[in-house]
């Protein structure tokens, strides 16, 4: 899979067993182990001091040790693949170790030619994801809302028909994997949907995960969440990487509506995404969470220059002004929506106001939304796609899409 040795820095935690850890470990010439550690400080260290291609991490179970060392890693050298070998998986740690940054888990024992495949495979996607998002890629945008009620999937819908309007190539992207509701909203039906692309078999590439888009009148694509919740546990973390790396080089625009809170699948989209779109409204509990959204962006390291902030229902009369919101949140508003029932008409419609009422006030909102990020990618140097709606085979990618 690679041209030259995968150089490998493996760490042991308190109570692994090394022995079972080096019976794991491939002794063929694509990986190349550069050193054992044990502990998180001498990891720290290492890591610092010598070229590692990936850095495979081996704990007995749930450890907060091997999850600090993880999310330090993940911040600070977020260029490096982590692989997690443990020797069981209680509840919640594989959830927890996604989470923080790791890129696979294998559950030991195992034999060193999977433990190989494995390594390999997330080393070759690193490199494949860090190429698709160069200069060659376009831009993702992530809409957020910490609690649910806020208006993403309208904004989403909204906003991805705004810019495909524009004669950009958007997809829109329902990441609400239990609930979804971004076809509903937009009056598709969900005939193929991202639970259809997890199972089907193969690996992915352009052309296939075109064939699971539903198009939208607005010329738009979208990927469809998963119809039942019991489907959601399908859609992986690897599997979200992967489709954000191939829909962003393929498109001048990929729109996520996330699921309320900051979990896995989320955390995966704003680290895919070039920009950021944070939702608010006038009341004291969405303004608290926009808050804790905002730092917890900080946190996570991402710049506040890539994240837009918008107010829902702006006019609402509540006795909160623009002031107040700028002085709870602690950052001024960019983009103001205002209240108007032609809105939940337009959702009730399936047809985003953008298109329904386009002269309407909330329609040149979102207007203004797509324009302030066409402005921002071509500032960024990125390139103007500019594709045309799919070959018009829709029937036959569809069909092709059910029988896979």
């Amino acid at each position: 899979m690679t041209d030259h040795p995968i150089k490998a820095l493996v760490s042991l935690d308190n109570g692994i067993d090394e022995a079972a850890v080096r019976a794991a470990l491939p002794q063929d010439s694509a990986i190349q182990v550069v050193g054992f550690l044990r502990g998180v400080e001498e990891s720290w260290a290492t890591l610092a001091e010598t070229p590692t291609d990936l850095l495979v991490i081996a704990c007995s179970g749930y450890s907060e040790r091997a999850l600090s060392l993880i999310g330090g890693t993940a911040r600070e050298h977020p260029e490096l693949p982590i692989v997690v070998l443990s020797q069981s998986s209680p509840d919640g740690f594989l959830g927890r170790l996604f989470e923080v940054g790791a890129d696979d888990f294998v559950r030991l024992p195992e034999s060193p030619e999977r433990v190989s495949f494995t390594l390999q495979k997330v080393v070759a996607r690193r490199r494949a994801a860090a190429t698709a998002g160069g200069s060659g890629s376009g831009s993702m945008i992530c809409v957020l809302g910490p609690k649910g009620g806020t208006g993403k999937t309208v904004t989403t819908s909204n906003l991805s028909a705004s810019l495909a309007a524009m004669g950009k190539s958007v997809v829109a992207v329902d990441l609400d994997v239990q609930f979804g509701d971004l076809a509903l909203c937009m009056g598709v039906p969900p005939n193929v949907t991202m639970y259809d692309l997890a199972n089907s078999p193969g690996s992915l590439d352009a052309e296939k995960v075109e064939a699971y888009l539903v198009p939208h009148d607005s010329g738009a694509r979208i990927l469809v969440a998963p119809t039942r919740p019991d489907q959601a546990r399908f859609i992986t973390v690897e599997l979200l990487r992967e489709v954000f790396s191939i829909l962003r080089q393929s498109n001048d625009f990929v729109v996520v509506d996330t699921s309320p809170g900051f979990s896995p699948e989320v955390i995966a989209a704003i680290d895919a995404a070039s920009d950021v779109c944070m939702l608010s409204m006038l009341d004291t509990l969405s303004l608290k969470n926009t808050r804790l959204g905002l730092e917890t962006l900080d946190l996570m390291g991402y710049p506040a220059d890539r994240t837009v902030l918008i107010l829902n229902r702006a006019d609402s009369k509540v006795g909160i002004s623009e002031e107040d919101v700028a002085r709870i949140i602690g950052r001024n508003l960019d983009i103001l929506i205002p209240s108007d029932v032609a809105v939940a008409r337009s959702v009730n419609d399936g047809k985003p106001i953008a298109l329904a009422r386009p002269k309407s006030h909330p329609a040149q909102s979102f207007r203004r939304l797509a324009e302030l990020f066409v402005a921002r990618a071509q500032h960024a140097g990125l390139p103007d796609i500019q594709k045309t709606k799919p070959e018009q085979k829709p029937a036959r990618l569809q069909l092709l899409a059910r029988r896979t």
